[in-house]
């Protein structure tokens, strides 16, 4: 007897998609978002109500984000070193995410 629900191939190719067309939008909501921090300078963000330190773990966190899957995962960019691309973002991911 089984539990749970079945896995067949079009379970499998349907995720497989969700997960690729995911990663497509990713990388196109994290190129709008970093183009929007770059053309916008520290002071503006600071009048939204960050501070100083907010703001650079912001930038630092999208530009992270935007090395790994725009300028890596569409293989513009090689990465020279390791590097943990998550040192920053887990400041961003909230509570009980890390």
């Amino acid at each position: 007897m089984s539990v749970g629900l079945p896995v067949t191939k079009q379970e499998v190719d349907a995720r497989a998609g969700d997960i690729a067309r995911a990663f497509q939008r990713l990388a196109g909501d994290v190129t709008t978002l970093k183009g929007y921090l770059d053309g916008t300078d520290e002071a503006a963000l600071i009048a939204l109500g960050y501070d100083a330190s907010e703001v650079a773990v912001m930038k630092s966190a999208i530009s992270d984000l935007e090395q790994l899957v725009v300028q890596i995962g569409y293989g513009l960019q090689a990465l020279p070193a390791p590097k943990d691309f998550t040192a920053f973002l887990r400041q961003l991911w909230g509570v009980g995410a890390y």
